[in-house]
């Protein structure tokens, strides 16, 4: 089972997220959440928690691969019984 990542997680990687966007608006969005985490009364709204998580999700992805898209991780393919 796949936990939620902590706040404090995101936002360690939301300045990764910022140098190594591939569109402007992901950098702006995660220098924004930077700035914006810097206030002692901020929360960050369910769908700003949301976006942090599937950029960072995006970070650890190999490449091509949506984290959004379903993904068959088991192999049911052509198998070889040993016995």
């Amino acid at each position: 089972m796949m936990t939620a990542r902590p706040l404090e997680e995101l936002l360690f990687y939301m300045n990764t997220v910022a140098k190594q966007a591939s569109r402007e608006w992901e950098a702006n969005f995660a220098r924004s959440i930077l700035r914006q985490s810097k206030r002692p009364t901020w929360n960050p709204s369910e769908k700003q928690l949301w976006t942090m998580r599937r950029m960072v999700s995006d970070l650890f992805s190999p490449s091509g691969v949506n984290a959004d898209a379903d993904i068959d991780l088991i192999d049911t393919g052509d198998r070889h019984d040993a016995a």
